[in-house]
């Protein structure tokens, strides 16, 4: 594979052309199937009003997070080949800041923020219905202030990265599989991605 914008070696992973095909078939195959349960886990809500509970519409935002990220997935090289300040690339970095899967780089698994806030309003949904008898109502009342920060605050970052940059280039960049916040700008990933998660 040829060099992107002049800064990536031959393949973009450090890999053999074969290793970054099967890498990058993986990764859209999996996104397929991700897709299918995010499919599934929206028509069950929809289908049965017996889903429609207070914790089950929190999955329901989650999923729809995982939705945009899966877009963002099924990118997948194209985002980078485009070139760093090609839209494509601002956009999928755009929804993989934003939204909240598991963000599979080579070296380990990663959670962005906003998933590890989705579980933490279902716990405090938990909590608050185990221990101080919360009624349904007062959960559902819950939920705007968990979209407020799980979606409006990973948003309003996402959207500001859009236009950080500094002498090395733009902060979305190559993230080895796709574009997301560049190794240039690594302290701000820790900072404002993996510590909130933490």
């Amino acid at each position: 594979m040829a060099s992107i914008n002049g800064a990536l070696p031959s393949t973009i992973t450090g890999f053999t052309e074969y290793q970054e095909a099967l890498l990058f078939t993986t990764e859209r195959v999996a996104s397929v199937i991700s897709l299918l349960g995010c499919t599934f886990v929206v028509f069950t809500f929809l289908w049965s009003s017996r889903f429609r509970k207070p914790v089950n519409r929190l999955i329901l935002y989650a999923t729809l997070g995982n939705v945009m990220m899966n877009v963002g997935t099924l990118i997948s090289v194209n985002g980078l080949l485009a070139g760093f300040d090609a839209p494509l690339c601002q956009f999928q970095a755009f929804l993989v800041q934003i939204t909240d899967l598991p963000a599979l780089e080579l070296t380990s698994a990663r959670f962005l923020p906003a998933d590890a806030f989705w579980n933490l309003s279902m716990a405090i949904n938990t909590y608050l219905t185990v221990f101080k008898r919360y009624s349904p109502a007062q959960c559902k009342a819950m939920e705007k202030y968990y979209l407020v920060v799980n979606y409006g605050l990973f948003f309003f970052i996402a959207f500001v990265y859009c236009f950080v940059s500094n002498a090395a280039g733009r902060m979305y960049g190559n993230a080895v599989l796709w574009c997301w916040i560049s190794h240039d700008f690594d302290a701000v990933r820790l900072v404002t991605c993996y510590v909130p998660a933490w």
